[in-house]
């Protein structure tokens, strides 16, 4: 992952150009004589987005290369004197409004989620009046197992016939990262597959399993596990999810009516024609020529 110049900004930000990582804690890593700690690694990780956080988790020690990276450019950067830039001081200005200003709605937001907490109620009638957005299209459960060439797909597909449980030849040959789930991949519906992949299992009805099938990403031989109907999601099953939905609703209207009040209160003048070109200065006149 290439370094960013945005990342720079932000340890910049922090203090990390001039100070380093932290120096307390189980070390991880030293660069020239600057300590990463484990809790650093950590504190990386707890600031991704929960999808981001999942993938890195089981690849902490490409993280922490990162983060190597990271402050050997930063020490570089020292060197050079580009924390006393002043292009990069305008930089961090902004930076540091922009962090300010958005620490500051969210603070407010949570204020009115603990002022105004969403109710059942609230929760039912939304459910009621946006029934349609929780149908759950009709599904399928599939496990397959991917090869990169034809041959080898057969020879997965003959072990099975000749007894081998799905799973096991799944586990022994699959080239997919479901393998280690006995190629399970879960349920999906109509679209959430490569059309090939969708197609083939159509053809199928729960238990049965395709022979050799052609995708883009290979050789496939597809086991259909189960099949679910359309059907209404309950109330229950989707309650957290609207209370999310209406707690987002709530405090964007709440932040709006503060900011409104705020600038109410706040002394605030523009000059008039503020935008209006600034004039030209007059031209000095010309020196007299000597005769």
């Amino acid at each position: 992952m290439p370094f960013q110049f945005s990342r720079l900004l932000a340890l910049l930000l922090t203090g990390v150009l001039l100070s380093g990582c932290g120096s307390s804690g189980k070390v991880a890593a030293v660069v020239n004589g600057r300590v990463i700690t484990v809790k650093d690694l950590e504190s990386r990780i707890s600031s991704m987005n929960p999808s981001a956080r999942a993938s890195v988790s089981s690849q902490k020690g490409r993280l922490l290369d990162q983060m190597i990276v990271e402050s050997i450019l930063l020490q570089e950067a020292a060197k050079r004197g580009l924390d006393r830039d002043a292009e990069v001081r305008r930089l961090l200005q902004e930076a540091q409004k922009q962090i300010l200003v958005g620490r500051l709605l969210e603070v407010l937001r949570k204020e009115k989620e603990k002022e105004s907490p969403v109710t059942d109620e609230q929760i039912a009638q939304f459910y009621e009046a946006n029934k349609s957005n929780f149908m759950q299209p009709e599904s399928v459960r599939a496990s397959h197992i991917l090869a990169a060439d034809e041959a080898a797909a057969k020879k997965a597909l003959d072990r099975i016939k000749a007894g081998e449980p799905f799973a096991k030849v799944a586990e022994e040959l699959s080239t997919d990262p479901s393998k280690s789930h006995g190629g399970d991949i879960g349920f999906f519906s109509k679209g959430q597959v490569i059309p090939e992949f969708e197609e083939a299992c159509l053809k199928l009805k729960p238990g049965e399993m395709s022979g050799v099938v052609k995708t883009p990403l290979g050789y496939h031989i597809i086991l259909l596990a189960e099949q679910k109907a359309a059907h209404q999601r309950p109330l229950e099953e989707v309650r957290d999810q609207i209370r999310q939905v209406l707690q987002n609703q709530q405090g964007q209207q709440a932040v709006q009516g503060i900011v409104q009040e705020l600038r109410s209160k706040a002394q605030v003048k523009i000059r008039e024609n503020f935008n209006s070109p600034v004039p030209a200065p007059a031209a000095a006149p010309a020196a007299p020529s000597k005769q």
